[in-house]
């Protein structure tokens, strides 16, 4: 009887430590879902999976990486970005592509519509028009905002989706994608820029990711009310020249040439010796990006199993990372790690993450506060849920950044330190809902240590942790939460903007 009843406490003791009911089981392994992760679009099979890959976070190895893609294009380049900043960074970037063109690649740009026209691209219209003159450059702004509000009435939310995704694809054979768009604050040190932040890409070699990403791409681009970029009528401004210096000068920084002095240059207009002059005190600020001389895209990285998920904006109908990121919750036993800028749970992210906890899986949110973020309104929400999440989920962790210096834009998913994600899809509702978005999943234990790893360094870096205490009567006691390290105006603000519930769903 005593052997009995041994075995019964066992077979028992999950449901008193956890909670845990038979619906709380994890009814499928993490290969399961991987294998059952549907890619649409192409005559690829999904078992054809098997990609060169390398993990990037870091920013100055970010910038080579694409750097060296482009420099190796020889056919065509595809790429679509949210910003493309007006920066040196920026110019260089169009300047780059400008070169390619002149060699015959075939390039297919797109940007974002509401970005196009913002402050980050101030100037750059004209820039992207000065790219459009090549024969083999097609640029398209996607969902631009004239075209969109013509369809508010049948499309409501497709009038204000945003193309997040964040692509290039080389000759169809190499391509990257991540968190990073093309800018200052993605590529410089920590002190080089008022905002630089710690963000996370994925190099990828092989057909069907490529393929994969292209199809990303390809619905993205097909949508209907974005609009072509029409070429410049006149160079008004000295426009090439301010792309062409820009690559020049980039291209010799990041080889350690320096800075190219333009009382030494020969031959040169006046106005094309203040564009250089302009561009030269630009650089000069980042001294972390001129070691590319010795730069390889890949040294002993290996073919791992890889699969794109991708969403479509509110403009289509395809959205599969959701989904998938459920189904990859339900199945986790052990750990899942989420390192996000913005997390405002869906009422499905939180159930799964709820029931994900009941079974005794550790979660690690690691994520931005106030004063890291560049954004309040995300801050706002998860001052209103941060306690609720910490009761419903007691196996949660809440980590944040607590200066500027930590600040966040990694997207990166590691659960049971087998299945990676990374892309551009944030936990809130605009990633969720509105906007187009792409990720990569990896089925590889050694992907998924070493991307362990680098954010066990972000935390060691410095955060701050959320916690509550429950006291015997049941009730929630907050230890340390956003009011114990942000300023009463910051407050201030998350407070008032957590009362505008209505925004929740678009932030």
């Amino acid at each position: 009887m005593k052997k009995l009843l041994l075995v019964l406490f066992i077979m028992l003791m999950p449901v008193f430590v956890f909670g845990q009911t038979s619906s709380d089981v994890a009814t499928q392994t993490l290969d399961q879902v991987f294998d059952a992760i549907q890619q649409g679009g192409t005559s690829l099979t999904d078992t054809d999976v098997m990609t060169r890959v390398r993990y990037i976070p870091q920013n100055n190895d970010a910038l080579y990486t694409r750097w060296k893609m482009l420099e190796e294009a020889k056919e065509s380049i595809d790429c679509t970005y949210y910003i493309v900043d007006k920066d040196i960074f920026g110019q260089a970037f169009l300047g780059f592509l400008a070169k390619k063109a002149r060699e015959g690649v075939k390039i297919r740009l797109m940007i974002d519509g509401r970005i196009y026209r913002s402050g980050y691209m101030k100037g750059m219209p004209d820039l992207f028009k000065e790219l459009a003159c090549f024969p083999n450059v097609q640029i398209k702004v996607f969902n631009s905002i004239l075209k969109s509000i013509l369809h508010i009435f049948s499309n409501f939310e497709g009038a204000f989706s945003n193309n997040h995704k964040k692509i290039i694809i080389i000759d169809g054979k190499i391509c990257i994608t991540g968190g990073r768009n093309i800018g200052p604050d993605y590529f410089g040190q920590v002190g080089e820029y008022s905002c630089i932040y710690r963000d996370t890409d994925i190099l990828m070699e092989g057909q069907n990711a490529c393929m994969r990403l292209k199809d990303a791409f390809d619905c993205e681009w097909k949508v209907t009310t974005n609009s072509v970029v029409k070429p410049a009528k006149a160079n008004t401004n000295n426009n090439r020249d301010r792309i062409d210096i820009a690559y020049m000068l980039m291209d010799r920084y990041m080889k350690g040439k320096g800075i190219i002095n333009p009382s030494q240059v020969k031959g040169w207009s006046a106005a094309q010796l203040k564009i250089l002059s302009e561009q030269d005190a630009d650089i000069i600020k980042y001294k972390g990006i001129s070691e590319y001389s010795d730069f390889e895209l890949f040294t002993n990285e290996t073919q791992k199993p890889v699969k794109i998920v991708d969403k479509n904006s509110a403009c289509g109908t395809r959205n599969d990372i959701g989904p998938v990121l459920l189904k990859i919750v339900d199945a986790a036993r052990e750990e899942i790690i989420i390192q996000n800028p913005y997390i405002v749970l869906s009422t499905e992210a939180w159930a799964a993450l709820k029931k994900a906890s009941a079974r005794g899986v550790k979660i690690i949110m690691h994520s931005n506060s106030g004063n890291s973020t560049d954004s309040l309104f995300p801050q706002a929400f998860l001052n209103d849920d941060w306690k609720k999440m910490l009761v419903d989920m007691p196996t949660l962790r809440i980590l944040v950044a607590p200066t500027e210096n930590q600040r966040l834009h990694s997207k990166t998913f590691v659960v049971d330190d087998k299945i990676t994600i990374i892309g551009s899809y944030n936990m809130d509702p605009l990633s969720q809902k509105m906007n187009a978005e792409a990720v990569a999943v990896v089925n590889d234990v050694d992907f998924a240590v070493e991307t362990h790893k680098q954010i066990e360094k972000d935390i060691a870096n410095g955060v701050v942790e959320y916690k509550i205490s429950i006291d015997k009567n049941g009730k929630v006691q907050e230890v340390f939460g956003p009011k114990d390290h942000l300023d009463k105006k910051t407050m201030f603000k998350i407070k008032l903007y957590g009362k505008l519930g209505i925004i929740r769903p678009i932030i």
